[in-house]
């Protein structure tokens, strides 16, 4: 395309130079929405280079705000980040859809991942972000007030971009999002067949207006249980802080990932969370979020130093707790559980109405939620011979994946049941251990 050569050349083109015309005619769209697509005139552009994703950002954020999106995974700042720190070799394949007037309506953040088995291997066209950081409800950023046309558009688009691209997975997507919905029924009106990969669920706290309401969600006996471990932390002088400005964000972040790597150390695993890629890509992404006062840091601190640790983002009323430590040696005043008790009043206390505890199998997290959504990995193949290749090599991975989920549920029941028995036996004392961390591996939670 033109646009991707002139930018190749770190030239600046107008927008109609490249732009593609993507009106359906009346015998493909209903006759209101062909209506609707003559007058509007949908325009969209297909860009490979780079330097788009910075260019477009400030439009990308313009968009994320008016539609009042609050998935964190889908800002600018998230996806821009990831790509500088993951993109490596990979090649970009960002869409956009304008109105005639140039006002942006939608971004498909897309990129082609390369096979294991390089040039000769199928390459896979998935979404920005979908691997390393733990990203949920990934999909398509879309107006409402186009997204059916705008999505055909973007099918379009990449239907004509297919000699890049052998098939598509788009992983971590929400099985009822409606946008993600119609982007799989285009996909399929274009003769590619599906497969759903794996699944697994993110958990939700839908939030009252007050935190002693949202208590009365917990048993009597927990209520207490809960309250007393955090006088008992109190006696000891810790104290819950929410950090505000951004160097306290900053060191708070250096406090999050010294608790992390102790937790870890203690259970002699490694963590994928502490790996040099991440971390640069969460000190990268804290500068931006800070400014937009999406970052959320709390922490108990005792004796001088934090013993717990929670980060998360706020976007409009959604509260993400992305990831958790503590100091394993105050492990049995269940430092984690006061922290989460202390952040959820604290993000009701803010004016949030939903707390989001992410994926994975963590069983502690059934005490907090109660809502689940169940997200999902689908993908997306036509009749080429690499597409029908990759088809096979998903199969074989779908097969392997139900087996290590079936050995994963022997042994949770053993564990209950040796659990169970151990309690049985000591007179049914009461659970306090601490909230079990996710998986030490980026993706392992995805398996669910």
């Amino acid at each position: 395309m033109l646009s991707n050569r002139a930018a190749s050349k770190g030239q600046e083109t107008d927008f109609s130079m490249h732009a593609e015309a993507l009106v359906d005619t009346p015998a493909t769209l209903s006759q209101s929405s062909a209506s609707v697509a003559d007058d509007l005139g949908l325009i969209g552009a297909c860009e490979t280079a780079p330097a788009a994703l910075e260019q477009l950002s400030g439009e990308w954020r313009e968009l994320f705000a008016r539609i009042g999106c609050q998935n964190v995974f889908l800002s600018a700042e998230w996806m821009t980040t990831w790509w500088q720190y993951f993109g490596g070799t990979q090649r970009l394949l960002l869409v956009t859809v304008r109105l005639p007037s140039g006002q942006l309506v939608a971004v498909a953040p897309f990129y082609v991942r390369s096979s294991f088995l390089g040039p000769w291997g199928p390459r896979a066209l998935c979404f920005l972000a979908n691997t390393g950081i733990g990203s949920d409800y990934l999909n398509v950023l879309v107006d409402p007030a186009y997204h059916e046309l705008a999505i055909q558009a973007i099918v379009r688009l990449v239907d004509r971009h297919r000699t890049e691209w052998d098939y598509i997975e788009l992983s971590d997507t929400e099985a009822e999002s409606p946008v993600f919905r119609q982007l799989q029924q285009a996909f399929k009106s274009r003769g590619m067949s599906e497969c759903i990969l794996r699944t697994y669920l993110c958990r939700q706290a839908v939030l009252p207006r007050s935190f002693d309401e949202y208590l009365t969600s917990h048993s009597a006996r927990g209520r207490r249980k809960l309250r007393h471990l955090r006088e008992v932390l109190e006696g000891e002088g810790v104290r819950f802080v929410a950090l505000q400005n951004r160097l306290d964000l900053h060191w708070g972040f250096e406090e999050l990932v010294r608790l992390h790597r102790l937790r870890f150390e203690h259970m002699g695993k490694p963590s994928w969370f502490l790996l040099p890629a991440v971390q640069a890509f969460h000190k990268a992404l804290l500068w931006q979020m800070t400014v937009k006062g999406r970052v959320r840091m709390f922490l108990l601190q005792g004796r001088g130093r934090a013993i717990a640790a929670l980060y998360g983002f706020s976007v409009g009323k959604t509260f993400v707790g992305y990831q958790l430590g503590w100091d394993p040696a105050w492990s049995h005043l269940n430092p984690g559980r006061v922290m989460i008790f202390c952040a959820i009043e604290e993000v009701i206390r803010s004016g949030h109405e939903e707390y989001e505890f992410k994926g994975g199998r963590d069983a502690y997290k059934a005490q907090w939620v109660n809502r689940t959504r169940q997200v999902q990995t689908v993908c997306f193949f036509d009749n080429r011979i690499k597409s029908q290749w990759a088809s096979a090599q998903v199969w074989f991975r779908r097969q392997a994946e139900q087996v290590k989920q079936l050995v994963r549920n022997f042994a949770a029941a053993e564990w209950t049941c040796a659990q169970a028995a151990s309690r049985s036996g000591a007179g049914a004392a009461p659970n306090t251990e601490e909230p079990h961390q996710p998986s030490h591996l980026p993706d392992a939670r995805r398996e669910d």
